[in-house]
């Protein structure tokens, strides 16, 4: 099959962004390794991070990476192993991220949000050998420990508490490896092939269905670096006009905060301020002390920010440059982003699959709303049908991605990659999975997920859009629309709402029905209203919809 001529001539190419080029010189002998000693050298007298109140420098932080490496040697972790992170944001992370890759190992993050059961499938389904975890943890690791096998596990102390007391020789301390390897000379030298060495197995956040390990390449995580680290570069020299200073809050055990924010810092030379977790009394202190004028984010996150008690009197306007990915930003909630920094939001729209990067809208981009932007540089995209057939734009069915970013494969699945993968006309194409449309501009719209979409009555009704809508309801703080199986319509359509403070207790579930009746098609109002505390969700902040009709069919039980 031939492509349709507006991928080969990639159209879009003349309505793409400053700062985004079509094409980028991927370098394919060069490991994301190498690019860590390049840039900590070339930055090295700069604040990487504040983690605690405590400066690194991007040499420091070097040093760390090289001494660990050593322990890691003499622990006999060697290239191929599998090394995995129970951590949250710090600087131990960082350091056994890189540390794991300089000898030629493979990382996988775990969350810790993780109970037993997920992270034992995830360690026994990546065959990772050694483990990197905060000993806070260690009392829910030793649940799991029988179903094992691990040949050392490195405990982190992250507040100087009690050590944990052990008999075992498998079990030793971060700082205690520290000690023992003083100097940070150079590890021994690895041939690393970057487009065949798998530097991470990266899991997916298992949002409609149980999670998989995406085997990333360095040639897929240095693609990707250097694809965002372009946009960089602009957003510093022409856009800001001085440094990056953000504030880091995306969990790096998940590959959006892994990239965008820790990998993509060190390329560019910023300097971050590191948060352990989501918290807002934190956020809008440092946005007072120190003036960032950089974040990332995911929807809930910046909806959270607008509607905290602490942004009183905190003014926002140095937040120039503020992105926001892993699902689409509500339209109403990114006017009022706008509203209140004085700065558009940047969006972009990426997956587990894809380093994570596919497609971006920078701050300084003519935006489109419910628009992701324009393709990454040397980033091809399409739409499908069911039959594998390309569309012409504006037509919706599946994205596919076709580029140097997109992984090599799920780990110990080769069904599954049959499913995600298709060649035609000289290219290998992932199916995303996500419904959406590209229009004459190139401007890329993601609709929902495939299997997300609801059936009623025979109309294909796309959650989003109705999420959309619920959205401009002053009482609406966060909602998800799920589909709920019914004999007679297929699916009723379901809005599970977060309401805004000031109006619990002072709506109805009727009220807020009637009033969507009059927003949207008779066939798209939801019909059902439940109020609720909370939405679960990923560790990206991705709503899980799977979850909400689990616990639909569990009520029917």
């Amino acid at each position: 099959m031939d492509l349709p001529e507006y991928i080969k001539s990639r159209y879009w190419k003349d309505y793409l962004p400053e700062g985004v080029p079509l094409e980028l010189e991927i370098p394919e002998n060069i490991s994301l390794c190498d690019l860590f000693e390049k840039y900590t050298e070339e930055y090295k007298n700069k604040t990487f991070i504040v983690y605690d109140n405590k400066e690194y420098t991007y040499k420091h932080i070097q040093e760390l990476t090289l001494r660990f490496s050593n322990a890691l040697l003499k622990l006999g972790l060697k290239k191929g192993d599998v090394a995995a992170l129970w951590l949250t944001n710090c600087p131990q992370f960082i350091i056994s991220y890189f540390a794991v890759l300089n000898i030629g190992g493979t990382v996988t993050a775990i969350s810790p949000l993780y109970i037993v059961r997920e992270l034992a499938h995830q360690i026994r389904d990546s065959g990772a050998k050694y483990l990197i975890m905060i000993d806070s943890l260690f009392s829910e690791f030793k649940k799991a420990e029988d179903q094992l096998k691990l040949e050392k596990v490195i405990l982190v102390n992250l507040k100087d508490g009690i050590p944990i007391k052990t008999k075992s020789d498998k079990f030793i301390y971060f700082n205690n490896l520290m000690e023992q390897n003083p100097e940070s000379f150079p590890t021994p030298e690895l041939k690393i092939k970057p487009k065949k060495d798998i530097a991470v197995i990266q899991y997916t956040g298992g949002t409609t269905d149980s999670p998989k390990g995406a085997c990333l390449s360095h040639f897929n995580l240095v693609a990707n670096s250097l694809q965002f680290r372009q946009v960089n570069e602009y957003l510093k020299d022409k856009f800001l006009k001085e440094d990056l200073v953000s504030i880091f809050v995306l969990p790096w055990y998940h590959i959006f905060g892994q990239i965008v924010e820790m990998v993509s810092a060190l390329f560019i030379g910023s300097k971050a301020f590191v948060l352990k977790g989501f918290n807002l009394e934190k956020i809008f202190e440092i946005l007072r002390k120190y003036k960032p004028n950089s974040l990332f984010g995911v929807p809930t996150m910046y909806i959270n920010l607008l509607n905290s008690s602490f942004n009183e009197n905190v003014d926002m306007s140095c937040l120039k440059s503020t992105h926001v990915g892993a699902t689409p930003m509500p339209i109403e909630a990114a006017k009022e982003w706008e509203k209140r920094s004085g700065f558009a939001l940047g969006e972009g729209y990426g997956l587990t699959e894809a380093s994570p990067g596919v497609a971006i809208s920078p701050p300084w981009s003519r935006k489109k709303p419910g628009s992701c932007g324009h393709p990454l540089p040397n980033t091809l995209v399409g739409i499908i049908n069911e039959r594998l057939e390309f569309l012409p734009f504006e037509n919706a069915g599946e994205l596919v991605v076709s580029g140097p970013q997109v992984m090599m494969g799920y780990h110990n699945s080769p069904e599954e990659n049959k499913k995600v993968f298709f060649k035609t006309a000289g290219y290998r194409w992932l199916r995303t999975g996500d419904l959406a449309k590209i229009d004459e501009e190139g401007y890329i719209y993601i609709l929902d997920r495939i299997k997300d979409m609801i059936k009623y009555k025979g109309h294909s009704v796309y959650p989003r859009e109705v999420e959309e809508v619920l959205y401009e309801h002053p009482a609406v703080l966060e909602c998800c629309v799920i589909g709920v199986q019914d004999p007679i319509k297929g699916e009723d359509i379901k809005a599970c709402i977060i309401l805004q403070d000031e109006f619990k207790d002072r709506i109805s579930e009727q009220e807020i029905i009637n009033w969507s009746k009059d927003k949207i098609a008779a066939y798209m109002y939801p019909r059902i209203i439940e109020f609720v505390n909370n939405l679960p969700k990923s560790p990206a902040g991705k709503v899980l919809r799977r979850k909400l009709r689990e616990n639909e069919e569990r009520k029917k039980k």
